[in-house]
Order: C-alpha cells, then structure tokens, then sequence
C-alpha cells in the first residue's frame, strides 16, 4: 500500500511538473538546462574562496529582497487574482551580487528567493520553478564572470571601480546585457518548443519589457554603488523600490481588466471602447473602416468528445491564428464564448473580404494536439464581414450587420 501511494504520488508529481507531457525535444533542452546549472553550481563552489563579507553581502541582499516580498504582499500587491504582480523586481537585489560577490553567487542567490516566491506569492510546478532557478542562475554566472573578467582578482568594490571609467562603465553595462539577455534566450527557447506559434525573442521586441528591465537594472546598479559608499545605505534603496512596483501593478492591473484570460486578446468590453473610437474617426475623417466577427465551427462538438481544456486549447490557437498577417493597427478581441471580432482601420469591404479569406485559410491549416486521444484536431471558422457606411455607421450596426453574415455564411456552408 506504501509503494502504491508512493507511485501515486510520483505520477501526480510528474503530472504537476508536466515534464513527461512535453515533447521530447522539449524534455531534453529543459532536463539539459537544469544539469548545466547544477554542474555551474557544483564547479563554482569547489573553487570559491569564501569570506566573511562577502557571506554578509549575500546574506544583507538576500534580506532586502525578502522584505521587498513581504512589503508588496502587504502594500502593493494585496494579492489579486493570479498570485500578484510579474514584476517582482527582484533583478534589484540579485544584479547587485553578480557585481559584487563572486560568480557563484549569482547562481545560488535565486535558490532562496524563488522558494520564497513559491511558497509566499505564487504556486509554479517544480519543473518550472527549477527551470527558473537555472535559467536565471545560469544568467546571472555568466553576467558575474564577464563582469569580474574586467578586473583584478579580490578588487576592493567602491563607487570609482564600478562606475568611475569608461572600462568600469563597460564592465557594468556587459553584466546587465549578458544577465538579461542570456535568461531571456534561454526561457524564449522552452516556450517556443512548448507552444506552437511562439514568436521567438519576442520579449526583446517589447518596448515596455525592455523600459521595466532596464529600469529594474539601473536600480540593481544604484543599489551595487550604495554598497560601495557603505552597507548601512543599502535598505535606502527599498522605497523606491516598492514605489516603482506599485506603478507597474496599476499598468497591470489596467492591462488585466481589458485582457481577456484564457486568450490573451482584448475582451469584449475594451474591444468596444477601442471601436467606439476608431467608427468616431472614420466618421469625421472620411477614413474606411470594416469589422470581421468570427465564429469557430462546430466548438460545441470538440467540448464534447475532447473536453473543455482542448477546447480552451482550440481557442488560445484560434486567437494566435487571427492575429497571423494583419497589420498593427488592427485590432483584435474576444466577442465571447467561441465568437472573436476584428476591427480593420482602413480598409473597405473588398479589403475586409480579402483578409476574411486569408484568415479563415489559415485557421483551417491549425491542428491541435490532444495527448489523451493521441491525435490532433483541426479547426474551421466561419467569418462574418460588415463596412463602414455600406453596411452601418456605429459600432452596434457594423457589429449586427457582422453577425447576420456570419449566420449566412454558416448556413451556406
């Protein structure tokens, strides 16, 4: 009985950890990354030289991050839906021990903080939180042997050796690009083997990632040069710390109420207010506008012999599929259930027409996997097009003109 619960056990934790529901190609890379950390780990602490202040640093910056958590618990987050905020500035405590502190550390330092994180903020399954725990170890040694390659062995830190040349500037500025950069890549490549349709490097496309990172890491080098004019001025850096976060929970906090959950598109009611504004445009501006409302075939049957969460896979490609060739100023959303909406600035009712056809050819070349069945599904949506003017001239016209072409178009077939 012991055994039998042991079993159980392990294939619940295994279940949980979805290690053995990726692909093969996707286990390897995730199992490979996680040796490599643990074999950087291993070397770094058979060669480090230890000393009382430098375990002090760690110990202090490990603290201040902790506290950084529990602050925001508190006072920023007040735990919303979905375990708090992504943005949990840590790179503000860790960055600092990959200038300071010797290489290992900077692989060690996010052991402690993302089991504080698990436990406290947000439940991850152990194959992602120890691929966390690599990737961003793995990060933060490079960015720390790079930085520490630029010196002297046992440089004393201070504001002149951090930031006072043009080389110390260089040094500093190659352990924060090798530091994001490497973890980014790193995690880029598991998602895009776990998620058709991943659009690679897409983080470093992101203008508003990239101002929060850099942000983050000018923070994570203040915080390295208050160390250097004393360790008492470090804690001075919390403030500011959790005032940035708070800033950054309210732009989530509007991002989330306008984001539909299970796709990642608008919802209806942003859609909407988008529309609103776009039809008030074209109305004094004589511009061409058209509205495409998509419907996923036969959903209700896929519930039915798959179940809901292949159905919610269903959608999650349907919304990736619709954004596939249109432009950036069009703008999609979740209408509701299986029904999708596209605003198409610009474009008249052949143009519509034309982007109608493309994206239903495409959505008809998805397949979804279902591992339970071991076989794929395919998809089909019917698309029901309305113009501005020709086919009405608010939002509620366009969207009933929309839906009456969508039913016709079913009905045909």
């Amino acid at each position: 009985m012991g055994e039998r619960g042991s079993a159980r056990r392990l294939g619940q934790w295994l279940r949980s950890a979805a290690l053995a529901a990726m692909s093969p190609r996707a286990r390897a890379y995730v199992i490979t990354v996680d040796a490599l950390y643990l074999a950087v780990v291993a070397a770094g602490l058979a060669t480090i030289d230890l000393h009382l202040r430098d375990g002090i640093v760690f110990v202090v910056l490990i603290a201040l991050a902790i506290v950084s958590i529990e602050t925001s618990l508190r006072f920023v987050w007040h735990r919303p839906p979905g375990g708090g905020s992504s943005n949990d500035l840590l790179a503000v405590w860790t960055l600092p021990v990959a200038l300071l502190l010797p290489p290992v550390y900077s692989a060690v330092v996010v052991v402690p903080l993302m089991v504080y994180v698990q436990l406290r903020v947000v439940r991850r399954a152990p194959v992602k939180l120890f691929f966390s725990i690599a990737s961003t170890g793995i990060a933060g040694y490079l960015a720390s042997s790079v930085h520490q390659a630029f010196f002297p062995p046992n440089t004393v830190w201070t504001a002149a050796t951090l930031a006072g040349s043009s080389r110390a500037l260089l040094a500093t500025a190659s352990c924060v690009v090798v530091r994001y950069v490497v973890n980014w890549v790193l995690v880029d490549e598991v998602v895009a083997l776990t998620k058709p349709g991943h659009r690679r490097l897409a983080l470093l496309r992101d203008r508003e990632n990239l101002g929060v990172s850099a942000a983050e890491a000018c923070m994570g080098i203040l915080v390295a040069l208050a160390y250097a004019t004393s360790l008492v001025a470090v804690p001075l850096a919390l403030p500011p710390v959790l005032v940035f976060q708070r800033t950054l929970l309210i732009a989530e906090l509007r991002h989330a109420a306008r984001t539909d959950p299970k796709t990642g598109l608008a919802n209806a009611t942003y859609w909407r207010e988008v529309a609103e504004r776009e039809v008030a445009r074209a109305r004094s501006g004589g511009e061409a506008l058209a509205i495409l409302l998509v419907d996923v075939d036969h959903f209700k049957a896929i519930n039915d012999r798959f179940g809901h969460l292949i159905g919610d896979e269903v959608l999650r490609a349907v919304a990736r599929g619709l954004t596939h060739g249109l432009r950036p100023r069009d703008f999609v959303g979740r209408f509701g259930g299986e029904e999708f909406v596209i605003l198409l600035t610009g474009s008249d009712a052949e143009q519509a027409r034309h982007a109608a056809e493309r994206i239903r050819g495409h959505i008809a070349g998805l397949r979804v996997e279902t591992p339970l069945h071991r076989e794929s599904v395919g998809v089909t949506i019917s698309v029901g097009v309305a113009a501005f003017r020709e086919n009405g001239h608010s939002v509620l016209e366009l969207l009933d003109a929309a839906d009456s072409a969508l039913y016709a178009a079913k009905r045909a077939g």
